[in-house]
């Protein structure tokens, strides 16, 4: 699997959205946490503090704000994700890892991964770490690992270290796709060659249909 841990010197903070939160991580990384808006109600929860708050902040308890740092921006043409992620590059906290893209409703979850798509973050979903991709890129992972990548929306890419290599491949968001590929190697190997790849890669073993069992 990717090695998350051993690659945080790539990384100069973490973002966390008001999704679903990988505690017993991010308890383990020392990067100064940005909370978007309510997510600082349950990093707190769970004994995590950020280093500071942003947002239109109408999600997250007041009391809550009173000892620590907080930024309102009450602009509405505006996610509290964007904002964060201006903050971030305005703060030289870039790149980032970001916690909580997923959870809640769909389309909540949709917009999250759309903005999160123009940037060279790392995220990290349950089981999953997931980025998007524009040029050359290799990951060290253990040959089974799972990996699906799609366009975002389109692009045309080459691998190596896949079971079903990608040979000058359209990928489409809405279209084709690499969905549950497995690494053949101990590194995969990555090119796009135009657009833009979503590429997602499991952090631990999945043993279905598409595993080798050796």
């Amino acid at each position: 699997m990717i090695k998350i841990l051993e690659r945080l010197s790539e990384y100069k903070s973490v973002l966390c959205l008001d999704g679903n939160l990988e505690f017993d991580l991010l308890g383990k990384i020392k990067l100064p946490i940005v909370a978007c808006d309510g997510a600082a109600d349950t990093l707190v929860k769970n004994g995590i503090e950020p280093s500071v708050i942003i947002g239109d902040l109408d999600s997250v308890d007041d009391n809550l704000l009173k000892s620590r740092k907080f930024i309102r921006l009450n602009d509405q043409n505006s996610t509290d994700f964007e904002k964060a992620l201006t903050y971030i590059e305005e703060e030289s906290l870039s790149p980032a890892l970001v916690f909580g893209v997923d959870g809640g409703y769909i389309d909540h979850i949709l917009g999250n991964i759309a903005i999160f798509s123009g940037t060279k973050f790392a995220a990290i979903s349950k089981d999953i770490i997931f980025m998007s991709v524009d040029s050359s890129r290799s990951f060290d992972v253990e040959v089974n690992t799972k990996i699906s990548i799609f366009g975002m929306p389109n692009c045309v890419i080459k691998s190596k270290g896949l079971r079903w290599e990608l040979d000058n491949e359209e990928l489409f968001l809405c279209g084709k796709s690499s969905s549950s590929n497995r690494a053949v190697s101990d590194r995969v190997e990555l090119q796009v060659l135009s657009g833009k790849a979503l590429v997602f890669i499991y952090t631990k073993m999945i043993f279905d249909a598409g595993a080798e069992i050796c």
